[in-house]
């Protein structure tokens, strides 16, 4: 099949299914091409129109060619009979000239315009010509740039280009009408044709090419109106114009299809009723004004829509900016609840070694309490041991006392026995020539260990440094001549040999006499201890030991304080025992709390976590929601200019269409609903062009191809 009659099957599929889609399980396939092409069409629906005898039926297609203005010029007609009951002969009638068997061999005979064909139980297609008028056509007009033009007048020219086709329908120059249905489609290269609309029809463009699909009822209009003038008002369109913007012009391909096949499928019993009709009239004026009402109150909504767009948007940016405030709030929440994490890990952690170091220092405390209470007593027994020592001392005070009396009085003693011997000795010297044996033994025997030590341990206790120095340089005397013994025996012999010995002894006499006087170093020392014993520092010393005493006695103050701290010791273990297992119950209670917070907190965390991821998510999606604002209220401002024209448009359409076809029903239609029947009665008779045999049933439809 050549490309060209495979294009024109295609925009015949395409008109079929856009235009004539509504006449149910009508097929055709057609083969055709100046006369040697075959044609073969199937019609589902003449099947179950078969008469009860199961007579063939007959379906027929006409093709015209027309030249750019619609003129008709050569005429084909394809026919296919169906042999239903496997026929072995077929009766016809037919006009055609030239007929042709373009299926298969069988044959025909031919008497007086009737055809009798040797079926063999097969189906016959066949083709013929005629020069029969026929019953529809159309006149196409052109303009370029609001010039008419002719076709080959606008090959290669550019420019706006209207195409108008005109549909004619003469059938009821025969003497009776048959409505027709014609669509037209054409090819239009995108490259040359853009722009392209059509005002009855259809465009579909698959990109390279335009389909336009254009559609008219020709003088269907004219017979409804010669019986009601109502219906000069409604629209029943029987041409339509395709305009576009056109570079370097060439011819368009062209198909024109006529059928009655809509008309026949429509049953005359819709119309009987014509209460039903006038009622569904009333709804449908009700349903448009309700449409009609609709519209305007959605213009309304819109209209206050687009007027708050803007109050909308601000608060899309304040929402958006809140979500984002929201999003780092959650962030510093999750941040703050996992350092409480931690820290309350850390608070359980140390509420476990406060508690263990309580119960360590309840044992410490237990054993402090104890040894303190055995202190107190060591202390207790050392104040009566001291206590001791303060009696003793003040009773060493008053035998220093009398020592110190005793040695004065031998240091006296000792002095005169020297001093003798110093005179006995000077006495010798003065009888030089004279021997003389002077014998005297004087021993001073002292002992001082007991007075020595007294005085030494009341040196400890003197505070006054002068008179613990007195008292040391005493004791330091005391030690140099703890035991003086004076033992002087000599003989003397006047002669000048023995001068310089008694010189010496003389001299070493006087000399310790001094010393052990009361004025000697010996003797004052001896005195000043004795005065220093006797006088008030004496007295002093006395006082203190026996304050001391006082003190440290059973009844004394230190003795009933230490009773007191030893009651005190003992209620303050008691108290801190106490306490202690408080404390530690206290603790254990504090650790049950520190878990649970722990637990808590990690529950609590886990949780800000979520509701920082899901923050997020909402803030994302309020920064997506913001930057679509834009779009948001673009969008409204056209869907409130739609729902103007909207509105518009349902105004118009009520007034121009509903109620003008309401009006058409409102009064006496009787006549309207006879011509409606006439007309589908007149389709339905209307099965053949180039006829058809008594009792057979058929269909027709006209295809008009420009001659290209």
């Amino acid at each position: 099949m050549k490309n060209r009659e495979y294009r024109v099957l295609v925009t015949l599929a395409l008109m079929a299914s856009l235009v004539v889609g509504n006449v149910a399980g009508t097929s055709a396939n057609v083969q055709a091409a100046d006369n040697k092409d075959k044609s073969t069409e199937t019609k589902k629906t003449s099947e179950t129109k078969t008469s009860s005898t199961a007579t063939p039926t007959k379906d027929e297609t006409v093709y015209v060619k027309v030249d750019d203005a619609g003129n008709q010029k050569d005429v084909a007609v394809s026919d296919q009979l169906k042999n239903i009951s496997s026929l072995g002969t077929i009766d016809d009638v037919s006009d055609l000239k030239d007929i042709k068997n373009v299926k298969g061999d069988e044959t025909y005979s031919e008497n007086n315009g009737k055809l009798v064909w040797q079926g063999d139980k097969k189906d016959i297609c066949y083709q013929g010509t005629t020069t029969k008028k026929i019953p529809v056509g159309m006149k196409v007009t052109y303009e370029l740039d609001g010039k008419k033009v002719s076709a080959d007048d606008l090959e290669g020219k550019s420019g706006h280009l209207k195409i108008h086709y005109e549909y004619q329908n003469t059938s009821a120059d025969s003497g009776k009408y048959t409505p027709f249905l014609m669509a037209t489609g054409l090819l239009m290269d995108g490259e040359k044709f853009s722009n392209v609309t059509v005002d009855n029809g259809k465009v579909i463009s698959d990109g390279d090419r335009n389909i336009v699909i254009g559609m008219g009822l020709p003088q269907l209009k004219e017979q409804l109106t010669s019986v009601s003038s109502k219906v000069d008002d409604l629209d029943i369109p029987d041409s339509f114009t395709v305009e576009a913007d056109v570079t370097d012009y060439e011819k368009v391909e062209a198909v024109t299809v006529a059928t009655n096949e809509v008309f026949n499928e429509v049953g005359t019993d819709k119309f009987d009723s014509l209460d039903e009709l006038k009622d569904s009239m009333t709804e449908l004026q009700d349903a448009s004004n309700k449409l009609v009402s609709g519209s305007g109150e959605l213009k309304d909504g819109l209209d206050t829509l687009l007027s708050s767009s803007g109050t909308l948007v601000s608060g899309i940016d304040q929402l958006a900016s809140g979500g984002n405030t929201l999003a780092g709030g959650t962030g510093s929440l999750v941040s703050g609840m996992q350092s409480a994490k931690t820290g309350s890990s850390q608070l359980a952690g140390g509420v476990k070694a406060l508690s263990d170091g309580v119960s360590g220092m309840q044992a410490q405390v237990s054993d402090g309490v104890k040894d303190l209470s055995n202190g107190v007593s060591s202390v207790q027994a050392g104040v009566e041991t001291i206590h001791g020592i303060a009696e003793q001392a003040d009773k060493g005070v008053d035998s220093a006392k009398d020592g110190a009396k005793g040695l004065c009085a031998g240091l006296e003693t000792a002095s005169k026995s020297a001093g003798e011997i110093a005179t006995a000795a000077s006495a010798a010297l003065g009888r030089n020539q004279q021997t003389v044996q002077v014998e005297q033994q004087q021993e001073v025997t002292v002992d001082n260990s007991d007075i020595y030590k007294q005085i030494a341990d009341l040196a400890k206790q003197m505070t006054d440094e002068n008179d613990k120095a007195a008292v040391e340089n005493v004791l330091n005397q005391i030690s140099a001549t703890k035991t003086q013994t004076v033992d002087v025996q000599a003989e003397v012999e006047v002669e000048n040999p023995y001068v310089t010995a008694l010189k010496g002894i003389a001299s070493g006499a006087d000399a310790l006499s001094k010393q052990l006087s009361a004025n000697g170093e010996i003797g004052g020392g001896a005195a000043t201890l004795y005065g220093t014993l006797s006088s008030t520092q004496g007295a002093t010393v006395k006082a203190a030991t026996a304050g001391l005493s006082g003190a440290l006695a059973s009844d004394g103050s230190l003795q009933r304080g230490i009773s007191l701290l030893q009651s005190g010791v003992g209620e303050m273990g008691t108290k801190l025992g106490a306490g202690t297992n408080e404390l530690l119950s206290g603790i254990g209670t504090l650790q049950e709390g520190a878990d649970s917070l722990n637990s808590g907190l990690g529950t609590l965390a886990s949780g800000a976590s979520q509701l920082n991821s899901g923050a997020g998510t909402l803030s994302t999606g309020l920064n997506t929601l913001q930057s679509s604002t834009g779009a948001l209220v673009s969008g409204v401002e056209q869907l409130d200019s739609g729902a103007a024209e909207l509105n518009s448009g349902m105004i118009q359409f009520n007034e121009e269409g509903i109620e003008k076809l309401v009006s058409v029903f409102d009064g006496d239609v009787d006549s309207l609903l006879d011509k409606a029947n006439e007309l589908l009665d007149a389709s339905k008779e209307y099965k053949n062009f180039s006829g058809i045999a008594d009792g057979m049933d058929g269909s027709v439809k006209f295809i008009f191809v420009s001659d290209k």
